[in-house]
Parts: structure tokens; sequence; C-alpha cells
């Protein structure tokens, strides 16, 4: 069926039919899943109750997207998450283009769904966060890019290309990568250097300054917040070698791209100067310039000291197209095939959060199907593809039922741990809610952990008359909620929610009253070793505070001290 869309036109409708079903999908999910914002998700929806041209760790975009679906549809966990879908359906469809223009129909077909079915797109498809800001507006800067290296692109492409860098930087600093990508094919690519450098390149150039220019302005008078937490987040501080982080850093990536198509990206990369010559040849150089860095960067940060998953999601958009145009253009090769199944079926055994056995079970079963997919196939590198994606839909729709039934699965599954920081909020807010009425007003609440304070700040709201407060363990704001002004309110009878146990020994020294008058706690399933897992909250009265100095006699005096610590799980020794 594939072999015959070499139609613009019904590859377009085609990939419009696949993208469309994908957002329905995603949105239903949005609209049934229980699971409640994650305390990131949280930080974001406060910082679009106030617009600003930047916030404590990231730039604006994220905030004024979550201030626009919220002011519409309201303060509801799914209104802050609707941008999500939409955001992906977008970049997967400027990849269709990118790639239509590039190669043929075919290929965008190819790269518009290789990038929606993509692992980590189905994940970020139903949470809101930077990287799905990012990704359309990365995709779209891509497409306008090509345009401009065709020369089909006059003032209004240029315009439009220099508007999209600058809203990226808006969106995640990783747009820095994208700069990166443009001094490379500047140096390499003889159509783009000679169209960029030029009048419209200047226009283009002046446009994206211009959209910055005024998160620059906010940073330098707010003392570079961003931008520091930025440089302190790469946590260069520590040991800087670190290589058995490399092997994590290649499963990551197979489970952020999907294990067949980063094989298939690394293997191509290596021997692509091989595979073709002339303008394909030049094809893949000049999408290889948007993948290479990001990749190599990443790779070294994590092995100085530790790099998330989705740090190098930026290398995909292009990968997409890049992948597309490796499957279609190589010969048949059976070992590929068997070393892609056999590299896949180990990678499964490094996923957290599974049983040894499920990983084993897991592994050998998508390895075996990535074989038998081979022999019906004969082989054919598209096949492997399409077998790829085949394999990401089934996991994706999986993801979408146990988000959607968490209850009912993410225990069988053993998927408690990874989902209990969506889950719980509401409910232990109800508890702290009723306890408050039972008793009386505190003149503040204050908690002890960051991600409380974020949870409660949403859920809670406005149902206790008093302010949330974040207590300090550190001099100064080491987050957005101890950047939150302690108030005069913290002088009067405060209600202590603590979440950590060796923290509460120093919060109780800043206080001359300090007792413990209940707890609240909310069940969130059990850990693979049978422990269980649960929000459990002491509760203290306190009064008369007068904060100890913050220093290293401080930290070593309270070193190693808890207080109303929970009993030991059996099953964790």
């Amino acid at each position: 069926m594939f072999n015959r869309i070499n139609d613009p036109s019904a590859a377009a409708r085609f990939t419009a039919l696949i993208l469309g079903g994908l957002l329905v999908v995603r949105l239903a999910a949005i609209l049934l899943t229980p699971l409640e914002l994650y305390a990131d998700e949280a930080q974001y929806w406060r910082w679009g109750q106030t617009l600003d041209w930047g916030y404590y760790s990231k730039p604006p975009l994220i905030a004024w997207l979550i201030h626009s679906t919220t002011a519409i549809f309201g303060d509801s966990a799914w209104a802050v998450r609707l941008p999500a879908p939409l955001l992906h359906t977008i970049a997967a469809w400027c990849l269709f283009l990118l790639g239509r223009n590039m190669a043929g129909p075919r290929i965008g077909l190819m790269a518009a769904v290789g990038y929606a079915l993509m692992p980590a797109v189905f994940l970020s498809s139903t949470v809101l966060s930077t990287d799905g800001v990012l990704m359309p507006i990365w995709a779209l800067a891509l497409w306008l890019l090509w345009r401009v290296r065709d020369g089909e692109a006059g003032w209004a492409g240029f315009a439009a290309l220099g508007l999209a860098v600058g809203a990226g930087f808006l969106a995640k600093y990783a747009m820095l990568y994208f700069a990166i990508g443009l001094v490379l094919i500047l140096l390499i690519d003889a159509p783009s250097r000679r169209n960029l450098l030029s009048l419209k390149g200047g226009l283009a150039a002046i446009l994206a300054l211009a959209v910055i220019a005024p998160h620059l302005i906010w940073n330098a008078q707010n003392d570079f917040a961003t931008v520091g937490h930025t440089v302190d987040n790469a946590n260069l501080g520590g040991e800087l070698f670190n290589p058995e982080n490399a092997l994590k850093f290649i499963a990551d990536q197979m489970g952020v791209f999907g294990p067949i198509s980063f094989l298939g990206l690394i293997a191509g990369l290596i021997f692509m100067r091989r595979s073709v010559s002339g303008e394909p040849a030049r094809q893949e150089v000049w999408l290889a310039c948007f993948i290479v860095p990001v990749l190599v960067i990443i790779f070294f940060q994590s092995i100085l000291s530790r790099a998330h998953a989705n740090w190098a999601a930026t290398a995909y958009p292009a990968a997409s197209v890049l992948i597309a145009l490796f499957f279609l253009r190589a010969r048949t090769n059976r070992p590929l095939w068997f070393w892609i199944a056999g590299l896949t079926g180990f990678g499964f055994l490094l996923v957290p959060d599974f049983t040894l056995t499920a990983r084993i079970l897991t592994g050998l079963a998508w390895a075996g199907t990535i074989i038998g997919a081979g022999y019906l196939s004969r082989f054919k590198p598209e096949g492997l593809f399409w077998t790829g994606l085949g394999l990401h839909t089934v996991l994706g729709l999986f993801m979408m039922v146990v988000m959607t039934f968490p209850a009912a699965l993410s225990g069988p599954l053993d998927l408690d741990n990874a989902m209990k920081r969506t889950r719980g909020w509401d409910a232990v807010s109800d508890q702290l809610a009723g306890f408050v009425e039972e008793t009386e007003t505190p003149s503040a609440l204050l908690v002890d952990e960051r991600e409380i304070w974020h949870g409660l700040d949403f859920y809670l709201k406005d149902r206790i008359d008093a302010p949330l407060l974040l207590w300090r363990y550190n001099e100064g704001a080491h987050s957005f909620a101890e950047q939150q002004p302690l108030t005069d309110a913290i002088d009067g009878d405060v209600l202590v929610a603590s979440y950590r146990p060796n923290r509460r020994p120093a919060m109780a020294a800043d206080f001359e009253r300090f007792e413990k008058v209940g707890e609240v706690s909310v069940d969130l399933g059990t850990r693979p070793n049978g422990c269980p897992i649960e929000r459990r909250l002491v509760l203290y009265r306190a009064s008369g505070f007068e904060p100890l100095p913050r220093n290293q006699a401080w930290v070593e005096r309270f070193d190693d001290q808890t207080m109303d610590a929970p009993e030991p799980c059996p099953a964790a020794e």
C-alpha cells in the first residue's frame, strides 16, 4: 500500500488521516485519564497565572500557552495538557512538508508518521512539557530552512524562519542546537550559505533577535535566573567522568526514538557516505547537521555528569526524515535485521520500573517479532522501518490504555512507582482541607518539599485560607517554590505538612514550639519489591519562628537525623 503513495495529494490526505486519528486518540486520553498534574506541570500552570517574559527555570512560551487554554477552559488538568497533542500533530505535519520537499511525498509520509509514533511523542502528547512546545517550532524552522536552501522562500519565508528561530528560544534553550546546525550548514552546504548570507538572511537574523530580546532583557533584570538554572542543571560540579552512563544514554535514546529507529539511525550515520552520492548525499549531510551535534553533546554530558533521556529530543525531528531516507535507499540486509533484533531485546533489560522477568519476556517478544517481520518482508530495510512503527503503535496504544485505567492496570504491571508523581494530589488535598476545617485555620501552611508545594498549590488552591509556604533548607532559592517569599504569616500559628523525615529535626529547630497533631496519607500502590508507596504528610503545629543560620555547622548538626520516620519495609531489607 505504501509503495503506491507517491502522489503528493494522496500522500497528504493519507498523512492527515493518520495524524488526525492519532490526535483524536490522544485528546481522548487526556480527557479521560484520572492521572493528575505532576509537579512541573503544576509549576508551569502557576507561572501562567502571571504573564512575563521569563520564569525561574524556563523561557516563557509554555506558561503563555497554559494561560491561554486555562483562560478558556478553566483550571483543570486536561486544560493544562490540551496543547500537547495539538503541538506534536503540528510538528509531524511540518516534517511531512520537509520530507516531501526534500525527497518526495513518500518520504514525507514516512517522516511524519515516524515522528508521530515515536514512544517519546506518545508520552509527551499526554503531558505538557517544554519539549512538546519546542518540537513544532523546531520542525517548522527545519522546513522553512530547507525552502531557503532550495531558493523557494521569498521575503515572507525568510521572515517566518527568523520568527520561528526566535520563538524556539522562547520555548526552550535547546534551540541553541538549531543554531549549531545553522553554523554547520553554512560551513559545508553551498546553497544554504549562498541564500542565508544575503539581505533576506539578514532580515531573518534581525527578526530572530527581536523576538528573543525581551526575554534577554528580563533575564538581565532578574540576575539571569533562567540561564543560571540551566547551567546548574548540567550538574558539572561533581565527579566529571562517569563512563558507565554511556550504556544508559543509548538505552534511553532507544526508548525515546524507538529501538529500531535509533539503531537504524546510528547504523545509517556510520555508513552514510557509502550509501549515496550527489544531491541525495547532500540531503543526508544537511539533516545530520541537526542530529549529530545534539547526540554527541548530550552523550558527553551524560558521561561527564548526567543527562535526562529527553535532553537529546531535538535530534529526532530531523532524524525522522533521515531514517526514512536511510531505510528507503538501503539494500536488502538480513544481518541488519538480526543485529537490531538482538540489540532491541538486550535494550529491554535496561528498562527501569519493571521486574527482570517482565523485561526478559518483553525483550524476547520484541526480538522475535522483528525477526518474524523480517521473513515476511524478505528482509527489506523499509520493512524494518514499518515493523518498528508497528511496535511503537502497539506500545503507544498500550500506554494510552494504562493512562486511562491506571487504578486497574498500574499495580499488575508494576507501574505504581512510575506513576506516583501523577496520583494522589487531590486526595491528600481533601484530607488537609478536612483537617483544617475540623481544627482551626493556621496562619500559614508550611511544607518541606518542592513537589509537595506544587501539588498542593494546584489541587488545594484556595480551600485553606492561609498562604502556602516552602520551608528553606538552603540559604538561597534553589527552586521556584523557594523563590516565593516567607511572609509574616510564618510568625503566627503555622500548620506544618512535612513529607521528609530527614528535614523535620532541622525544621523543628527553627520554631519555639513544634508539636505533632496528626497525619494525612494517600496509598499510591506498591513497588516491584512489594513495599508500599504512599504520600504521607506528618502534621505539626508550630509557632515562634526563629530560623537558625544556614552554615556548615548547621548542616553537620542535623546530618543523618530523622523525626517520625515510618517503619522500614521488611521487603526492602
